[in-house]
């Protein structure tokens, strides 16, 4: 039996909590340094946590055939 990682789940808390950074960033500057500054690592986060496991998922990047 496979365990949950939460993965997906926690990237989308990320990419919300980011976009109500920028929406806060409209009226506080700090704010708006924050977003931009965690944008990379949070899209970054959030790419790896769907695409990299649905290719893994669909055997493109899954062990190789022996």
């Amino acid at each position: 039996m496979k365990t949950k990682t939460y993965k997906r789940e926690v990237a989308l808390v990320m990419l919300v909590c980011l976009a109500g950074l920028f929406g806060w960033g409209a009226y506080s500057p700090q704010a708006m340094q924050a977003a931009e500054f965690l944008t990379f690592p949070i899209f970054t986060f959030a790419g790896g946590a769907f695409a990299l496991d649905t290719a893994v998922k669909q055997g493109k990047y899954g062990k190789p055939d022996l």
